[in-house]
């Protein structure tokens, strides 16, 4: 009887409750890499949809680059897309790789990340961040000196960094099957402006260009077809609309004209088009 009664005078131990960590919440992707987009610091520069990222940030100081990728849950589709694959070590790069997730999501892919040397980027919402909470996501990212706390964003040391483009892409960042501003796209509106600006152009501006007289003069699609002048070339019925989907990029290449027109071989176009 006076084991029973020690053994129900005992009081036992309370259990702890797990601390539950407050998840942000955003309604997509593209929500979310638009609010971390706001809430950059002023010393980073975002490029949107830029170079097969969700997020290419460039650090204004030195040009510094980190590639993100975006998703709403930490798992294996979005880290294939942000590692680095056995063909592009001798390709452009960033300097960081990133993955940017809501504040509180499941990290159990973590480890992998690790090994991966890929940064996992956490970031509030508005209405999970505390009073107390200073930043808005977190690691910070890394300062001109490197000195990035707790041994955050490895460093891959790139052969080339990514080339950027000479305007920032006007695009909605994370938002599955964009229209995106690219490289050629670039070459193809400066183009469409010269054909605008002076009805003709010769295929010594393709070769300034860069772009491929195959596919705008012989692939049989009407986009162009030849001038009364000699070596002239007129846009065809069929010429691709290469404003649509990038009408901010397009207006503003068209307003920078006659800065990337000084480097090509106008000679021969005589006159703009009144």
């Amino acid at each position: 009887m006076g084991n029973t009664g020690e053994a129900s005078g005992k009081r036992s131990r309370p259990t702890r409750k797990k601390k539950s960590r407050r998840k942000a919440e955003f309604a997509s992707e593209h929500e979310m890499c638009a609010h971390f987009i706001q809430k950059l610091p002023k010393e980073w520069i975002a490029y949107p949809e830029w170079a097969n990222w969700d997020i290419l940030l460039v650090r204004k100081t030195d040009g510094f680059q980190v590639g993100i990728e975006a998703k709403l849950r930490l798992n294996a589709k979005v880290i294939s897309q942000a590692a680095e694959t056995a063909y592009q070590i001798d390709r452009q790069g960033p300097d960081c790789r990133a993955i940017l997730i809501p504040k509180g999501s499941n990290l159990d892919f973590q480890p992998v990340c690790n090994i991966l040397s890929l940064q996992i980027i956490e970031i509030e919402s508005e209405t999970s961040k505390s009073l107390s909470t200073v930043n808005w996501f977190r690691p910070k990212l890394p300062n001109p000196d490197r000195a990035s706390p707790a041994g955050n964003f490895k460093e891959f040391y790139p052969t080339e960094r990514v080339e950027l483009p000479e305007i920032i892409p006007v695009a909605q960042a994370g938002k599955p099957a964009p229209i995106k501003l690219t490289p050629w796209k670039i070459k193809a509106i400066k183009l469409d402006i010269l054909l605008k600006k002076h009805g003709r152009v010769t295929r010594k501006l393709f070769k300034a260009l860069n772009l491929s007289t195959t596919l705008f003069l012989h692939s049989g699609n009407e986009w162009m077809h030849k001038g009364e002048a000699r070596g002239h070339w007129l846009r065809g019925p069929n010429f691709p609309d290469f404003r649509a989907g990038c009408e901010e990029n397009y207006d503003e290449l068209e307003k920078r004209y006659k800065i990337w027109s000084k480097t090509l071989p106008l000679e021969e176009i005589a006159e703009p088009v009144v």
